[in-house]
């Protein structure tokens, strides 16, 4: 009876101790990949610093805006990131919260500039924005950044900028 005990009780810490081990693991990912969405928001984007996509994503990276493909490396989002530098060198992002889940995020974001520069092959407006999107980060085990899914309305980008539709014509 008292190995029976005694079994049960060294069973007891050896679980106890493995869910420890877990919830450890669980938050040290969590830490880095928090880090990195960090970085990848205030040193790249906000401080245009894209040498730090570097150290920050895979070597396969993609990033998909609403659907698109607009990167398929780290090269590719430094020239689309240098796009948005141009036609808004005042460019900040802020995400108003962040889900982890696994080895992705989920984040809510509002970009703000000034449009002084030339935009894709859009003339500068002067005008300012400001957009709400979600993404959608999905990273290595190893915490690189691999790809990007960016949802949020174009059209209330354009607008901002005084570009307006054309009703269709309907022959």
């Amino acid at each position: 009876m008292s190995k029976s005990i005694i079994y049960i009780f060294v069973l007891a810490i050896a679980i106890t101790a493995c869910r420890k081990e877990n919830k450890s693991a669980e938050f040290s990912t969590n830490d880095k990949l928090y880090k990195n969405l960090n970085v990848f928001i205030d040193s790249c984007w906000n401080d245009q610093n894209v040498s730090k996509l570097n150290d920050l994503v895979d070597s396969n990276f993609v990033r998909m805006l609403n659907g698109i493909n607009v990167a398929k490396n780290e090269n590719e989002m430094a020239a689309h990131m240098n796009v948005f530098f141009t036609g808004f060198p005042d460019l900040k992002i802020q995400f108003s919260d962040a889900y982890i889940e696994g080895n992705n995020i989920f984040m809510n974001w509002e970009c703000t500039g000034s449009n002084t520069g030339e935009f894709g092959e859009m003339p500068a407006t002067g005008k300012k924005i400001k957009i709400q999107g979600l993404s959608h980060l999905y990273f290595t085990e190893e915490g690189k950044l691999y790809k990007e899914d960016v949802y949020y309305n174009e059209l209330d980008l354009l607008q901002q900028l005084g570009y307006s539709l054309k009703s269709p014509i309907l022959e």
